[in-house]
């Protein structure tokens, strides 16, 4: 699979112990968070990564929905993507979300980390602010 060149720079990348990434349950799971996502946020847009597929392979292009790129969030759509997103794992505790910002720096959000909705939101903003120096 080619990724498309360009890639908007707020990224979830959604994880599983039990499930491989491109299987057909674990698409479907990451589907669910991404329709969820997409319904509930008022400002900006996500979208999940598409591929072109291998050649000889018969699909022309692959989405994977456990790869959501977002596009003009506000802080406040990042706050609520967090909550959502901490919902959609109380269900799926073997799973994880790591979230890339527009300055590279990564987190992971799951059952285990400490991270609050106050901490993702203050990064978020330190992101755009070094990203647009």
């Amino acid at each position: 699979m080619q990724e498309n060149a360009e890639l908007p720079s707020f990224q979830l990348l959604l994880e599983s112990e039990e499930a491989e990434e491109l299987s057909e349950y674990w698409q479907k799971q990451c589907c669910f968070l991404y329709n969820t996502i997409k319904q509930n946020i008022e400002e900006g847009s996500i979208e999940p990564l598409t591929c072109k597929a291998a050649e000889g392979e018969r699909a022309g292009l692959i989405t994977l929905f456990s790869t959501l790129s977002a596009s003009g969030l506000s802080i406040k759509s990042v706050g609520h993507i967090f909550d959502l997103v901490k919902m959609w794992l109380d269900v799926r505790p073997r799973a994880k979300v790591v979230m890339k910002f527009p300055n590279g720096n990564l987190i992971e959000i799951s059952e285990v980390t400490g991270f609050s909705k106050s901490d993702v939101l203050d990064l978020f903003e330190k992101s755009i602010q070094t990203s647009q120096v």
